[in-house]
């Protein structure tokens, strides 16, 4: 008895369109705020723009997940070991992810940024503000992982896909092309690279990724067409 897989690639087609309208959202659109002291970073929690934007970094990695959910179910069949490993791997990067948008919006602003500003030019503000920095310090080490099970999921999970399929090897080369990027702002960020990462990674990195993402979306509602003909 074959399971019908269409109707789900639809949903996750749709989903993983979503995802690439937050991928643009939380990389490319401009933010319309701006703070030049720790102070006025941390009043922005009062700027409903900047909540927003915290509320769309939280529900991004529940979309953005359901990618390597359509992959893996597309794929399954031509490369069942691929399609697994590829989702572990996503999964593990985007849970991280989600637990880290809930940490921020719920704790980092809700309780800590709001004790800061609430005690301001009192010593108390020191130990919240000692609180904010080691986070940060520790979000910094977190991105390692991140980055790394994202290279680990695309890399698996393009390499099932066929070369000969115009839209397929579309996803191929942008998932190639993000591989190379998200190493480069490992080697910015761990191996003193900056100088040269960063001016590439923040003229492309933004636009391939959402592309990126689009095509896989096109690509699994066309997958789900298909099983339906």
């Amino acid at each position: 008895m074959s399971i019908d897989l269409a109707p789900a690639l639809r949903v996750l087609g749709i989903c993983a369109l979503i995802g690439a309208l937050t991928t643009f959202l939380n990389t490319m659109a401009p933010p319309f705020y701006s703070a030049d002291s720790f102070e006025s970073s941390m009043a922005l929690i009062h700027n409903p723009i900047y909540a927003m934007r915290q509320w769309v970094l939280l529900v991004h990695p529940v979309f953005t997940l359901m990618l390597p959910l359509g992959m893996a179910f597309a794929l399954v069949r031509r490369a069942p070991g691929r399609a697994a490993s590829g989702l572990i791997f996503a999964g593990v990067e985007k849970m991280t992810e989600f637990l880290l948008g809930v940490t921020i919006l719920f704790v980092v602003n809700g309780v800590w940024k709001v004790d800061f500003l609430a005690t301001m030019g009192t010593p108390a503000a020191a130990e919240s503000r000692h609180l904010i920095e080691t986070f940060n310090q520790w979000l910094n080490g977190i991105y390692f992982l991140l980055w790394a099970m994202f290279i680990l999921s695309t890399g698996l999970l393009a390499s099932a896909l066929d070369r000969r399929d115009r839209l397929e090897l579309s996803v191929i080369v942008t998932a190639g092309v993000m591989i190379v990027l998200t190493a480069m702002m490992i080697l910015g960020n761990y191996a003193g690279q900056e100088s040269w990462t960063t001016p590439v990674i923040q003229i492309a990195y933004g636009p391939l990724l959402t592309l990126h993402r689009a095509l896989i979306g096109v690509w699994l509602l066309r997958e789900a067409r298909r099983l339906r003909s």
